[in-house]
Parts: C-alpha cells; sequence; structure tokens
C-alpha cells in the first residue's frame, strides 16, 4: 500500500504515541498492584499481559492492556475482604446491581455487576462463601483499573495490619 509520505509520518508518530500510552500503562499498572509481571501472551490476547507472578494475597490472575489503551483484570482466589475493601474505597456504597441497599461487605456471597455508561467498562465481583472471590473488569479505562488496583493492594495491606494487631505480634 503506497501512502503519501505526510500520512505514513503522521502514522508513524501516532504507532510511536500508542507504544508509549501502553508502556506508561503497564508502568502505573505494576506499581499499583505489586506483584504483576510480564507474561507470555496469549495468541488470542491483547498485545500487553501481565500476570500476578507471585503470592501478593491480592489473588492470582492476569491484566491486560489492548489496542486502545483499555485494561482487563481477570484475578481468582482474591480475599473477600480485600475485593469489597477496595470496591467500597473506589465506588462508595451500593452501586454494584443486587447489592442496592446494602455495602459490599455486608452483601451475601455472589456475583456484583456494574456497567459504566460513561466509558462502557464493565465490572464483575463474586464474593466467595469461603472467604476468596473473583475480580473480572473489563474495557476500563486505566485510571479506573489503577485506581482499583491500587485499592486492592491498600486493602490487602490494611487487613494484614488488622491482623497482626489482633494477634498482638
Amino acid at each position: 500500500m503506497f501512502m503519501k509520505p505526510t500520512v505514513e509520518k503522521a502514522l508513524e508518530e501516532w504507532k510511536a504515541a500508542l507504544d508509549l500510552t501502553q508502556e506508561r500503562a503497564v508502568n502505573v499498572l505494576r506499581l499499583a498492584l505489586p506483584g504483576l509481571g510480564p507474561s507470555p501472551k496469549p495468541s488470542y490476547c491483547c498485545p500487553v499481559t501481565l500476570t500476578v507472578d507471585k503470592p501478593s494475597g491480592v489473588g492470582e490472575g492476569r491484566v491486560c492492556v489492548d489496542d486502545d489503551a483499555r485494561i482487563t483484570v481477570s484475578l481468582d482466589d482474591v480475599p473477600n475482604v480485600v475485593l469489597t475493601g477496595a470496591v467500597e474505597q473506589v465506588f462508595g456504597t451500593s452501586l454494584f446491581d443486587g447489592a442496592r441497599g446494602t455495602t459490599l461487605e455486608e452483601a451475601e456471597p455472589g456475583t456484583y455487576a456494574y456497567d459504566d455508561e460513561t466509558t462502557s467498562a464493565e465490572y464483575e465481583v463474586t464474593l466467595g462463601d469461603v472467604d476468596t472471590g473473583r475480580l473480572y473488569v473489563a474495557y476500563v479505562p486505566v485510571p479506573d483499573a489503577v485506581a482499583l488496583l491500587d485499592a486492592m493492594s491498600t486493602a490487602r495491606e490494611d487487613h494484614d495490619q488488622e491482623l497482626v494487631a489482633a494477634d498482638g505480634t
């Protein structure tokens, strides 16, 4: 395909800016959730895939950055207390379907969802009945994903401090 030199140059500049955006997204995601590391990407997945590469107390799974720098997070075995603490910090009370009139901390085990009509992001939190659950979010803008992952990391740190204080060690 032949393009005018000015168009070709502008396209190259756009690609360079996109690559830089993805690099910066990876950096801030890794800072927000310690333990995220590079991962081989499956052929069907986003251009950038990160996984929780060490036990971090915030579950295990992956975080993907797509071509539009939107984030998908899929984490299993997340302590319910971490999930509910992070969601309450980022979203406040009773935003998720099925949890109306109560906080997620007070909610029964089950799956709670929220679709953001402004960004088209999808959020799904599953509270398990054995103290761990699942977080799945898709098409989330970088700032929103970072806020949620950072809140999860903070909720885990707070929970660990509470356990130490309660244990007296």
